[in-house]
């Protein structure tokens, strides 16, 4: 706001009188709000623009953890292939050959 000294109102009071003050002083706070809207409006756009960029990194989070739940679902399912795998011994020879000769012997 514009300062305006003692003299000077004094002035502007005798040349319009108490209608020119109060005109006078609803133009400067008018012009002071215009200047905060402004600011306010600026700091929303850049408000509203965080928000968009929140919006896209949750989306490439959302990627991400689905990709991941696919890695977790294959190494469970080569686990449980290889823990199959173990458990009917079906890749050591010697047990292979005892199982085809009728089970094993004991001795």
């Amino acid at each position: 706001m514009e300062t305006i000294n003692l003299a000077g109102l004094l002035e502007i009071f005798r040349a319009f009188g108490l209608v020119g003050v109060i005109v006078m002083i609803w133009y400067f706070d008018s012009k002071a709000l215009r200047k905060i809207l402004e600011r306010y409006k600026t700091d929303m756009a850049e408000q509203r623009k965080m928000y968009e960029n929140n919006v896209k990194l949750v989306q490439s989070y959302q990627g991400l953890a689905q990709d991941l739940k696919d890695v977790v679902i294959m190494n469970t399912t080569a686990m449980q292939k290889m823990t199959d795998a173990i458990n009917t011994n079906q890749f050591c020879p010697m047990v292979r050959l005892e199982k085809k000769a009728g089970g094993r012997q004991e001795g």
